[in-house]
């Protein structure tokens, strides 16, 4: 059990039903049998003239003491999003990681539940920043940062702050390269003929329209001149080398282009690792992903923005970039008249659970065009497998599922409509994509790919 040192106490729940005190006894009980049983093996390996020999005792790791210089600040750009930074402990042993933490209640921020994020500590690194802007709310916050090794994890003391604001928090950049095949951008707008890729951040802002950062949301600072504008509060060193987190004030953006004037666009198109990899199960929730990407000649390569995995895995990691680009022949597809389609294969009628396009809604349960934390662009869709309420002509969900990628001949009246709400404009899609290959599932059309995939 590690040896954790916290600012607060822990209910009796967390102590798993045993008090403090217990525990105490528990553990001095135990270390006094340990030492007894040490001994006795000692006397008995002497004994006899055998040359018996001792095991060796592995040497304890001492816990981190508390980070020290820890300090929390609003984020200086108009949006919700509060700065933490903090210097590695002076006591101690070295630590391996730190843990950050956040709550709404006071005195309860350091408990299991609040965890953000693990952030690896770098050898000789002497200051840590970490902006928070992800679920803010203008009600008092409180975090903690902790180091943590082998031997235990130790906290700050817990500090408050009031998030202010606009609650919109930074998105991730579009690192890679993409071709909006029907000229209408993510963000569900059609992008005036005029508008082309650029380094110029004011331009940047004013094409909005493409749906990648910067967003008129995410206002560059106006002292920015150029992209990238690589922010030097948000600074993350590995290996000698200053990176620059997403989901920041740091904005990058790779090459895109218009296509809608230079004919169909023959993509090949990839499921998902995680959706072809997984076992699933009928409590599982489903991400689906699809991407659509085109072979170019290189001397037609586009500009892209090198990514490394800063720390964090799998939900909660962080990608980055040191501004370093490199020539991509393989750019991302983006056509607006995406469909996703999901049915139950029963060898009889095969009925529809989903047939969705895109812009139907935003959120988990809904088809969206997205910008990964490697940023890359896809198609994604969370379909929450436990949750899902089945009709009638669908009794179970084990079984084979078909998964449908498909380009409806143009974007729907209904898509339009609640587009319209929003303020958005989506022009009748011009079918300018056509899938020439896939990497896996099956090819149906040259407007629609397939993959079945099995629920135990």
């Amino acid at each position: 059990m590690s040896n954790i040192t916290r600012s607060e106490p822990f209910s009796d729940l967390v102590y798993f039903g045993t008090s403090p005190n217990r525990w105490r006894h528990i553990l001095k009980f135990a270390a006094a049998f340990m030492v007894s049983v040490v001994i006795a093996f000692a006397v008995s390996g002497c004994s006899g003239g055998g040359g018996g020999t001792v095991a060796p005792v592995t040497p304890t790791i001492a816990a981190p003491g508390a980070p020290t210089n820890f300090a929390i600040a609003a984020t200086t750009n108009g949006v919700m999003s509060e700065t933490l930074t903090w210097s590695p402990p002076t006591t101690g042993g070295a630590p391996a990681s730190y843990e950050v933490y956040r709550g709404t209640v006071a005195g309860a921020a350091f408990q299991p539940a609040n965890h953000i994020i693990s952030i690896p500590a770098v050898a000789g690194q002497t200051s840590y920043t970490f902006i928070d802007d992800a679920g803010l709310t203008n009600v008092d916050t409180y975090w903690v940062v902790s180091a943590k090794n082998a031997g235990g994890e130790t906290p700050t003391t817990e500090l408050m702050d009031r998030p202010t604001g606009d609650a919109v928090g930074f998105g991730n950049n579009f690192s890679a390269a993409l071709i909006f095949a029907d000229d209408i951008g993510i963000a569900g707008s059609g992008i005036p003929s005029t508008s082309v890729w650029t380094t110029n951040a004011a331009s940047a802002v004013a094409n909005t329209s493409t749906g990648l950062r910067p967003l008129s949301t995410q206002i560059l600072p106006l002292t920015a001149t150029t992209l990238p504008y690589l922010d030097p509060t948000t600074a993350f060193i590995k290996n000698n080398v200053n990176y620059y987190p997403q989901q920041s004030a740091s904005t990058w953006q790779g090459e895109w282009r218009l296509a809608g004037a230079s004919g169909v666009q023959a993509v090949n198109a990839a499921w998902g690792d995680n959706l072809v990899s997984q076992s699933l199960t009928t409590s599982s929730v489903v991400r689906i992903e699809m991407v659509l990407t085109e072979a170019l000649d290189p001397s037609a390569a586009m500009t892209s923005y090198a990514m490394t995995s800063l720390y964090g895995a799998q939900a909660n990691e962080i990608q980055g970039t040191d501004g370093t680009t490199y020539d991509n022949i393989n750019p991302f597809v983006f056509a607006s008249n995406a469909r996703l389609t999901i049915q139950k294969m029963d060898g009889a009628t095969n009925p529809v659970l989903l047939s969705q396009p895109l812009w139907s809604g935003d959120g988990p349960g809904f088809l969206a065009g997205e910008v990964s934390v490697s940023g890359n662009f896809t198609y994604g869709f969370v379909w929450n497998l436990k949750d899902q309420v089945l009709p009638t002509a669908i009794p179970t969900k084990t079984g084979t599922w078909r998964i449908t990628f498909s380009l409806d001949p143009n974007n729907s009246a209904a898509q339009a409509a609640a587009l319209a709400l929003d303020g958005r404009t989506v022009p009748p899609a011009s079918n300018n994509t056509n899938i020439s290959t896939t990497t896996n599932g099956v090819i149906v059309t040259p407007t629609e790919v397939y993959i079945d995939v099995v629920v135990n």
